[in-house]
């Protein structure tokens, strides 16, 4: 996963806990959150002072899996065909 910049990621959490967002009960709201940090980061990106995020929708899915949801475990989660999930080690 983590193709997501971390100091991306931590502009989101931050915000979600300025908005006292709760995460688990509002992934709607850390989505919308994720939205607006990635256009920021991209708007930053044309100035070359961070680099472009390769797949932006991508990159928020990824921001919401991982603030509100299970991390790399999550699309997993979501995936109808998938039955059942393994972990082997952390």
């Amino acid at each position: 996963m983590s193709t997501v910049p971390a100091v991306l990621l931590d502009e989101v959490r931050a915000e979600v806990r300025l908005q006292g967002v709760d995460p688990a009960r509002d992934p709607l709201a850390v989505r919308r959150l994720a939205e607006e940090a990635t256009r920021r980061h991209e708007r930053r990106s044309l100035t070359g002072a961070v680099p472009a995020l390769d797949d932006e929708p991508g990159a928020i899915g990824e921001i919401v899996s991982r603030v509100s949801g299970l991390g790399a475990l999550q699309p997993l989660l979501d995936d109808p065909d998938v039955e059942e999930i393994w972990i082997n080690s952390p």
